[in-house]
């Protein structure tokens, strides 16, 4: 059942991030996230595999992720004055999973708000507030708050049941009873609560301005979870009229109960990554070549290095015949011992008392010494090129098989809850370019 209450909008106010004529509002939590709070922000994203070695290690990767997202907000503050409002939310939100600081919240929300993204910067201009209760920028967030919120519809939704799992046009948004409302774009909207096997959905349509209050009633037999999500939500929205009385309970328009699957079954999962590479004779040739080339990689690395230590020693040797033959006034102190004004190639390195046979004798003792010198450091070099070419391949193809992992069991449902539950694996690979740092970021969701 939906019910719908009309909301006055209230003054807005525009929060500023940066620039000559905002300076002095705009930085203030901008600087409190370079300044004060960033070397006590806790470490944030969790990368695919992340093994950490000692607390030495665990300290450098702290400090080399704090520096990322400094960087990237830095960036978000350069787009933002620069009214590339999608650029600088895409900034400030990889330095919001480097390191969830305030500071970066909000100026995410607020490049998502003058992005035209409203529902996701009411969401986290909300979650601001909830969090920081106290900050010096309140009255600007809850200003843009009530500006986001003006443009997108309000939802409050309970359930019947507690533990049901709420979703949304196909994403997941959480468990009943929700502490929050929801806030969706206007439109036609899907809400459905699966449990146990059972479902019940309910379609809507968002309007901007209004709250609306959606029950969903899965069948009898589960116990009525406690009607929070409508408080919680007036609790953070500044400015929000007072729930009305709870709306009669009503199945909703879709109920399909269906047999729970017992949990020790995993014939409906979505395959593990050995069950899907099993079944994927193409994913088992993208695993070999991987491998092989990873494994290609590191013995030419191991022979590269061979060749450069040979050289060095070669070299040495050079130098030291040199110095030997200098000392005992066979050569001029200023001899280069190769190259094209090298020994070999210039008689005026020996002192003119050295007869011709001893010049002759010496300066092909030097040629091929510095040919073999030459040779070896070539052939490192060659070496070196191809142990880098099989390792680009080798990483090519380690990320293009976790990657299409990911998508292809993307669609698939992880049975533990009902047809309708889905828990949706998936990964996305976001380009991340600056003067210190270049490379992608791997966001994986499983």
């Amino acid at each position: 059942m939906t019910h719908v209450a009309s909301r006055t909008s209230t003054p807005r106010i525009l929060v500023p991030i940066s620039g000559s004529s905002t300076r002095r509002r705009g930085t203030a939590w901008g600087s409190a996230f370079l300044g004060r709070a960033l070397p006590a922000l806790a470490l944030c994203l969790a990368v695919l595999a992340t093994v950490v070695l000692g607390t030495g290690t665990a300290l450098a990767q702290s400090d080399g992720e704090t520096e990322i997202a400094r960087q990237r907000f830095l960036e978000g503050v350069r787009h933002y004055d620069q009214h590339d409002y999608d650029k600088a939310r895409l900034a400030f939100l990889q330095a919001y999973l480097l390191k969830p600081h305030p500071a970066v919240l909000l100026n995410l929300a607020q490049s998502q708000l003058r992005a035209g993204r409203y529902a996701e910067a009411a969401e986290n201009f909300a979650k601001y507030i909830r969090e920081n209760p106290t900050a010096e920028a309140m009255s600007h967030a809850k200003a843009a708050f009530e500006e986001a919120r003006d443009k997108v519809g309000e939802i409050s939704v309970e359930v019947n049941a507690t533990g049901a799992l709420i979703n949304v046009d196909g994403s997941d948004v959480g468990k009943s009873p929700l502490p929050y409302a929801l806030y969706m774009m206007p439109g036609r909207h899907t809400v459905r609560a699966t449990k146990g096997g059972l479902s019940a959905d309910e379609s809507l349509e968002a309007v901007a301005g209004q709250r609306m209050y959606v029950t969903l009633a899965l069948p009898e037999g589960s116990r009525m979870a406690p009607a929070a999500a409508a408080g919680a939500a007036a609790g953070v929205a500044v400015g929000a009229s007072p729930s009305p009385p709870p709306a009669v309970t009503s199945p909703a328009r879709s109920l399909s109960p269906t047999p729970a699957p017992a949990p020790e079954s995993d014939s409906h999962r979505s395959p593990g990554f050995f069950g899907w590479l099993g079944s994927s004779p193409l994913a088992v040739a993208t695993v070999t070549v991987a491998g092989l080339a990873l494994g290609t990689s590191a013995v030419l690395a191991g022979f590269a290095n061979n060749q450069y230590a040979s050289a060095n020693n070669a070299r040495d040797q050079i130098m030291k015949a040199l110095q030997d033959y200098v000392d005992s006034g066979n050569l001029v102190g200023s001899a280069v011992p190769c190259g094209p004004d090298g020994i070999a190639n210039r008689p005026d390195s020996f002192d003119s008392r050295v007869s011709q046979e001893a010049v002759e004798k010496v300066s092909g003792q030097f040629a091929n010494a510095c040919a073999r010198f030459n040779e070896r450091s070539d052939s490192g070099d060659h070496l070196k090129t191809l142990s880098l070419v099989s390792l680009g391949i080798g990483a090519f193809a380690t990320v293009g098989t976790i990657v299409w992992y990911f998508s292809d069991t993307g669609g698939s449902s992880s049975e533990t809850a009902g047809a309708g539950e889905r828990t949706r694996r998936q990964a996305r690979i976001t380009p991340m370019f600056s003067r210190d740092l270049n490379g992608v970021m791997l966001d994986v969701t499983f």
